[in-house]
């Protein structure tokens, strides 16, 4: 079956010594990211002759571009259909799967980065710098994890937004900015649909903070009075030594109020993926200006390609905690 001559997908065996394209088996191909995950997913639908062995390499282009780089990681069959359903990911799986004990002392997360990547052999792209030194203790925290926890920690002394993915098989932490890879997304053209839904069943309206004694100590309430709106929904933690609680309590105030959930179905295009940004048009939901791709659902099948998003007028990063602030 011909899929499309843009597209094309290759295969590895286990032990690496046979390759293949396989485009022509494929029924179906998702690809799909979200900025908590680092690992980028591909799923298919594949004829069963098709080179498609658990363990092995698959490798997805468009025309000369690299879109996907990962191994299959699950592979199924349901007796009613005549295809194979694998599930792959990119490297960003082995940073969430191998786990450190780790003490950093006055270091940069970028180089923090680098260290682990050698020593797990990680091939490195880009790394967003900071120059900000840290110390943490991280114990049986995974290599994603140390990554993002130390660039979360970094964030607030730099005031930016940072992302860890993989560009084909290197490691990049970027900045979370607009870029030329900006698109507009309008009804007409190249929007198909667009919803939107708010939500207050999240919602953290009011935060307490307690000491050791369990007295609490001070409160924070949502400066737009969501509290006296919606009823009462209290947070409570804990005033930890070396740690601002106020600042923590606004912060899940800010990132905990009313939540709007918009998804855009499109055409499909290569640029459209967790971390960029889209420019929306469309008038019946009121979606009207700049948004930030939260994660990003490409499919292509029946000789059509769409993109599914979720988006959101925020620039959110996966904010991360392991480990702790060492004692001495």
């Amino acid at each position: 079956m011909a899929f499309d001559d843009a597209f094309r997908l290759r295969s590895w065996s286990l032990d690496g010594t046979r390759s293949a394209d396989i485009t022509d088996y494929l029924k179906s191909l998702t690809w799909s990211g979200s900025y908590t995950d680092c690992a980028r997913q591909m799923t298919a639908d594949i004829l069963p002759d098709a080179l498609c062995e658990l363990g092995g390499a698959v490798r997805l282009y468009r025309d000369t571009d690299m879109l996907f780089s990962g191994r299959i990681f699950e592979r199924g069959r349901d007796s009613s259909q005549q295809f194979l359903s694998p599930v792959a990911y990119d490297r960003g799986i082995y940073l969430k799967r191998n786990k450190v004990y780790l003490a950093v002392r006055k270091q940069t997360p970028e180089a923090i980065a680098r260290q682990l990547c050698r020593q797990y052999g990680v091939s490195v792209g880009t790394l967003a710098a900071t120059g900000v030194a840290l110390s943490r203790n991280f114990l049986g925290s995974s290599i994603y994890q140390v990554i993002q926890t130390m660039y979360t920690l970094a964030a607030d002394q730099t005031g930016k937004k940072y992302q860890v993915r993989f560009t084909g098989d290197l490691l990049n932490v970027i900045v979370k900015e607009k870029t030329a890879d900006t698109l507009r997304l309008i009804p007409g053209n190249n929007l198909l649909r667009c919803s939107s839904t708010d939500s207050i069943a999240d919602m953290i309206n009011s935060v307490a903070v307690y000491n050791d004694d369990y007295k609490r100590i001070a409160t924070y309430k949502s400066a737009e009075g969501y509290a006296a709106l919606y009823g009462l929904m209290e947070e409570a933690i804990k005033a930890t030594k070396g740690e601002d609680a106020g600042k923590t309590a606004k912060q899940l105030l800010e990132d905990n109020g009313i939540k709007t959930t918009i998804t855009a179905e499109c055409i499909g295009n290569v640029k459209l993926i967790t971390g960029n940004t889209v420019v929306v048009h469309e008038p019946v939901t009121g979606t009207d200006g700049l948004f930030w791709i939260l994660s990003d659902s490409h499919t292509k099948q029946n000789g059509i390609y769409q993109a599914k998003l979720t988006l959101d007028f925020r620039n959110l990063m996966d904010e991360q905690e392991a480990g702790s602030v060492p004692t001495t």
